[in-house]
């Protein structure tokens, strides 16, 4: 993996936006995604005039263009403020651009002591958050997302839990939108590579919460052990609903992982994208990446984007 500052980011709009883990707030406030700043600014952007899949069953450079119905594209070229992020970090600036083969992404880096921040407690995080309007996370909207996210070298898996505490991760979520206790109503956990019971999971795993923020009924879908420099490419076809029609499918790298039927919010709730690098604090700096982020109105591939390909 090589990693180096890349050119400037950009962010296309190619459509309107169209508006079981024992612990306590383990996610955390996370207030800061919440906030409706900054949503104006993703309908500046132009529209492009080609629209290629750009993606592939693997291996070839990547391709140019972007899935015809995206409505929101992030590709990290730049700075991933102007893709209308914003940071949660204990120190400004622990989010950086890098370039890993040839993609831009961004890493997202925590240090011992990056802790107390937005309602984390002792746990630490260095996540980035689009605001729910851009996410158009609102009750009844149904969306298709993708986005990628690799495990570097320097990524220090969670210690295994012992009888009296859990240790976690969490390195992506859907976030709902009121402080509090609980869990974020999706996310992808990054747990310990062992476990002292098989009530302990292990590795990567989807997470569906809803019901009771304070007290979520809770799904969770295994995805498999977390492996190094290799890319995990997401995709969701979700219906955001705090009743029965919601749903929430999810692929991984072309093969399907979740196929949930259910609730997907807590009532009178929306939710936002978080990109993250969260987990219980083990006296070791950390980091994440992640690349290129979109939200469709259309179906999107299922298949791996070229250039972001699994090794």
């Amino acid at each position: 993996m090589t990693a180096n500052f890349a050119s400037p980011v950009r962010l296309v709009a190619l459509a309107p936006l169209l508006g079981a883990l024992s612990l306590t707030a383990a996610c955390g406030s996370g207030s800061d995604g919440a906030t409706e700043s900054g949503a104006a600014g993703a309908t500046q952007f132009s529209s492009a005039t080609q629209a290629t899949s750009g993606y592939s069953s693997g291996g070839g450079a990547p391709a140019s263009g972007i899935p015809s119905g995206v409505a929101y594209f992030c590709d990290f070229v730049g700075s991933w403020q102007d893709c209308l992020f914003g940071e949660q970090a204990k120190v400004a600036g622990r989010a950086s651009i890098v370039t890993v083969a040839g993609v831009s992404a961004v890493r997202l880096h925590t240090e011992p002591g990056d802790n107390n921040v937005a309602g984390s407690g002792s746990n630490e995080r260095n996540d980035l958050t689009l605001n729910q309007s851009t996410s158009d996370g609102f009750e009844g909207m149904e969306h298709w997302w993708a986005h990628s996210i690799l495990f570097p070298d320097d990524y220090v898996d969670p210690p295994q839990s012992t009888a009296g505490s859990w240790n976690f991760g969490i390195v992506a979520d859907f976030h709902n939108t009121t402080n509090g206790a609980g869990q974020a109503n999706f996310q992808i956990t990054a747990m310990p590579a062992t476990a002292i019971s098989p009530d302990r999971p292990t590795g990567l795993g989807f997470q569906i919460n809803h019901g009771n923020q304070a007290s979520p009924t809770q799904v969770n879908y295994p995805i498999g052990p977390v492996i190094r420099n290799q890319w995990y490419n997401f995709v969701y076809h979700v219906k955001w609903s705090s009743g029965s029609d919601g749903y929430f499918d999810a692929w991984v790298n072309g093969e399907q992982k979740m196929a949930y039927r259910g609730p997907t919010l807590y009532p009178g709730q929306g939710v936002y994208l978080k990109l993250a690098n969260y987990h219980t604090p083990f006296g070791q700096p950390s980091s994440v990446i992640h690349a290129r982020v979109m939200r469709s109105i259309a179906p999107l591939p299922v298949l791996v984007p070229a250039g972001l390909v699994v090794e």
